[in-house]
């Protein structure tokens, strides 16, 4: 069985591309425009951009000053905030979250993410933005960490307060009420990509920082070998979820422009099998198996040179606040 069948990703990406065809005008075959904004670019302002590619509607742009890639136009923030509250998507999502195999997955990736953290844990005040679940805080505070989340999806706020017993808020960020430097870390895992105004969230995170606190970012690599190959075809572009897309220089750029240095970055996740799959004219993710027919010589050393040249399909960042 397929890590997608096993785990309910299947499911959950068909709701999806049903999700995003409700948001398309039939006549242009594009994003409506009564649910569409045009924006400058999200990081640096310009006005620029140059049209990467169409995909189900949306079209992906790269802009000509600093190099991010986004979305434009984009499905106004209201509209995504009310999705992430109501669309069957969130439900299924939380199935693929609470399926064995990805809380294996994910237990292991958020015990390297706290591994990394420790060093500014502090007074031990934790704040996950977008905490979906609860795992990643439950995990922290079994490492002596005081936790608060963030979620606005139905299921998993409930998931979060009832089976972890967590502090979880229903509100954005800049609605919180959390004081300056109310928190040693920060954790914006999978969540930094999904906002209208990355640099804004941010900057109100280092607000919220103590001097010397850390943030960890995990967003998609736009720069990762998978987009690279496959382009529209990678799962990650999708329009409506995914609306900014960091490669590791505008991600660092990013950070700088908001107050933080950047000891560390990395990059994980090959995506090899949907790479094998494009480049022997298949489907990506149709689980056709090439990547089986290739020499395990050639992944074994095809994989850590991934890591080394930073084309892992998701990135981390490590940023620290300045003084």
């Amino acid at each position: 069985m397929s890590i997608d069948q096993e785990t309910g990703r299947d499911r959950y990406f068909e709701a999806r591309d049903a999700e995003l065809a409700a948001l398309i005008d039939p006549e242009t075959g594009r994003l409506a425009d009564d649910l569409a904004q045009t924006i400058d670019c999200p990081l640096c302002g310009g006005s620029s951009h140059r049209p990467l590619f169409e995909k189900q509607g949306f079209t992906f742009v790269r802009c000509a000053d600093c190099r991010l890639v986004f979305v434009n136009p984009q499905v106004k923030e209201s509209v995504v905030l009310d999705e992430y509250r109501t669309a069957e998507t969130n439900d299924l999502w939380f199935d693929v979250l609470t399926s064995e195999r990805q809380l294996a997955l994910d237990r292991e990736k958020f015990a390297e993410v706290l591994d990394l953290l420790e060093p500014y844990k502090g007074a031990g005040r934790l704040l996950d933005v977008g905490c979906s679940i609860g795992l990643f805080l439950d995990l922290a505070r079994e490492r002596g960490w005081r936790g608060t989340g963030i979620e606005f999806a139905p299921r998993a706020l409930a998931h979060a307060r009832e089976r972890y017993g967590l502090d979880v808020l229903d509100v954005p960020l800049d609605e919180a009420g959390f004081e300056d430097g109310s928190f040693d870390a920060v954790g914006l895992l999978s969540v930094l990509e999904h906002t209208n105004e990355p640099g804004r969230m941010l900057g109100d995170l280092a607000r919220m920082l103590r001097p010397g606190g850390a943030v960890y970012v995990v967003v998609p690599n736009v720069d990762s070998l998978a987009c690279r190959v496959l382009h529209e075809r990678a799962r990650t572009f999708d329009g409506r979820n995914h609306l900014v897309y960091f490669s590791p220089a505008t991600l660092r750029d990013c950070l700088d422009r908001s107050g933080f240095d950047v000891p560390h970055v990395a990059t994980t996740v090959s995506s090899s099998a949907a790479i094998a799959e494009h480049l022997a004219y298949e489907e990506p993710y149709s689980e056709a198996g090439l990547v089986d027919d290739v020499p395990a010589e050639i992944m074994a050393a095809l994989e850590p040179r991934l890591a080394e040249l930073h084309l892992g399909y998701k990135l981390h960042a490590l940023a620290v606040k300045r003084a």
